[in-house]
Formats: C-alpha cells, sequence, structure tokens
C-alpha cells in the first residue's frame, strides 16, 4: 500500500521528531562524557519538539478539521480498537507531552546552566515521561515502518542512558 501526500505530510514530521529526540540524546550524552557538542544537541532537541508540533498541527488539519471533538473521538476509537475500550482523555497526555516537551527545550536554551545542574530525578523524569509517550505513539498505536522506527530509537536510547551511566559511575 503506498501512502498518499496528506498521509506522508501528517507522518513524515512525527517520524523525523522521533529521530531528532534519538539523535538528541544520543548527542547529550557523549557530549556529557566528552564535554562540547550540546549545542548540537540543544538543536536537535528543539528541532524534535517543533516537528512533534508541526505533525499536531497537520493531523488537526488534515485529519479533523480542526476540531477536538474530532480528535478525541478518533483517540477513542483507536485505543478501543487495540485495548478494548474506548478512552479519547489519552490526547491529553499528547498535549502535555508537547507541553513539557517545548518546555524543556525553552529551558534548555534560556538557562543552559541552570539546565545541566538540574536535579538529576528531575531530568529522569522529564526523559522517561517523553519515552512513554514515544513508545505508545510508535510501538503500541504505531503501524508498519513507525513501529520499526519506534524499536530502533528506543533501543538505541537504551543504550545511550546504559553507556551514559556506566560512563558516570566509571
Amino acid at each position: 500500500m503506498v501512502p498518499d501526500v496528506a498521509d506522508l505530510l501528517l507522518r513524515g514530521p512525527i517520524w523525523l521528531s522521533v529521530v531528532a529526540w534519538t539523535a538528541a540524546e544520543c548527542v547529550r550524552l557523549a557530549a556529557r562524557q566528552t564535554g562540547g557538542r550540546e549545542r548540537t544537541a540543544r538543536s536537535l532537541w528543539t528541532a524534535g519538539v517543533v516537528l512533534a508540533f508541526l505533525h499536531v498541527a497537520l493531523a488537526f488539519h488534515i485529519r479533523h478539521a480542526w476540531s477536538q471533538a474530532s480528535a478525541l473521538a478518533e483517540t477513542a476509537r483507536q485505543t478501543e480498537e487495540l485495548l478494548g475500550f474506548g478512552f479519547g482523555d489519552g490526547l491529553y497526555a499528547n498535549y502535555a507531552f508537547l507541553v513539557v516537551w517545548a518546555a524543556d527545550a525553552l529551558w534548555w536554551w534560556w538557562r543552559p546552566a541552570s539546565f545541566s545542574t538540574r536535579p538529576p530525578a528531575l531530568d529522569t523524569a522529564i526523559r522517561l515521561f517523553l519515552l512513554f509517550i514515544f513508545v505508545n505513539g510508535t510501538i503500541v498505536f504505531g503501524r508498519g515502518p513507525v513501529r520499526i522506527l519506534g524499536v530502533v530509537a528506543v533501543v538505541t536510547q537504551g543504550i545511550a542512558w546504559y553507556r551514559g551511566r556506566v560512563a558516570r559511575q566509571g
């Protein structure tokens, strides 16, 4: 099945967002060990969230005619199809995802020193929340190529986080 232009327009930005998120985390963790390249990581991080916002805007435009009710109904339909019960309010978790990621990117640009010295528990909580949403969006609810991309991204993240943790302890 060949995707149409609207489908590619809709999915392309979120696929690129997943790649940017993964690359940002890998570069960020490497930069902690070697010093430097933090600006690259921050730029990738920001590109990822901008692409995620673009995906949402395109989804509302292409699929939902800017209707919140339509987006909630579609979220409920997909949840029922997958889990056996309809729950549209998961859409609000996606909104929280965008807000958290955008706030994190803004913090990193406006107060980089504060960002880099923030409590590790906060840093971990933010990254785990983003991971949770990406896993759900790409692996749990995703189909086809995005599911493969999600698995590769999560495995890559896991390896990078593990290597970063080992380096800090070593």
